[in-house]
């Protein structure tokens, strides 16, 4: 039995509500002469970015975009006690933990998808790419693959100024579950899949984008595709 630590109704759109009031009360007593509403926004207005970020975060595990979220929490609190003369803050100086949060992220996915390696129905002696198990790097170029293996096991993505473009609509999955973890930065990755594949997408978009533009399949067995990763100022598209 799973434990719910944030009642139901606290969701990122109640938030922006609360937001929104709170606006709206502001400029109204900002009319009336009772607060300044610019020197209020001018000492107050990272919070903005601290309820961008806890509206990130509070987003289902399997969700994207929760390391983002940490950094705009981060940065939002960094800059509303700059504001309150609390700590020195001054952005050139601590961008750096952008890096470090990103670090630790990798760190930490990757330890948690080598936890379940041995139940996954790839092995350990794998090396290289191969039809099963597809494993490509691209650096300044491009990849165009078409797949038609009929047992199909996941695989590993990565394209850093360049592009993977993967064709999986001929290709069958060997069990129910397959895993294809990306990382792409200043790049894409294209995947097509089959109409019957249901897309999991886990993937950390970081300044850039996941975009699944898959159908949810009608009928027949169900396969699922789990997408994991990161992407940094680049995009990813799914496809069927």
């Amino acid at each position: 039995m799973k434990t719910k630590f944030l009642p139901s109704w606290l969701s990122p759109q109640f938030i922006f509500g609360i937001v929104i009031i709170a606006l709206g009360i502001m400029f109204l007593a900002d009319n009336f002469g009772y607060i300044e509403a610019r020197d209020f926004i001018h000492t107050y207005w990272p919070l903005l970015i601290i309820l961008w970020g806890i509206a990130k975060v509070m987003q289902s595990p399997g969700s994207p975009g929760r390391t983002f979220g940490v950094i705009l929490i981060f940065f939002g609190v960094m800059w509303q006690l700059d504001n309150l003369d609390i700590i020195y803050f001054r952005w050139h100086e601590w961008w750096p933990v952008i890096l470090i949060i990103i670090g630790i992220n990798f760190l930490r996915g990757s330890w948690f998808r080598n936890r379940l390696k041995p139940s996954s129905p790839y092995s350990e002696t794998q090396t290289g790419s191969s039809e099963n198990y597809l494993k490509h790097f691209v650096l300044m170029s491009g990849v165009k693959r078409a797949v038609t293996t009929k047992s199909f096991q996941g695989g590993e993505l990565t394209a850093v100024m360049g592009g993977i473009d993967i064709d999986l609509r001929d290709a069958q999955m060997e069990g129910n579950e397959a895993v294809v973890d990306i990382f792409t930065t200043w790049g894409g990755i294209q995947l097509r899949v089959p109409a019957q594949w249901t897309v999991v997408v886990r993937a950390n978009p970081i300044m850039g984008g996941v975009e699944d533009k898959t159908y949810p399949p009608r009928e027949g067995e169900v396969k699922r595709l789990i997408i994991v990763g990161n992407v940094i100022m680049g995009g990813v598209e799914i496809k069927n």
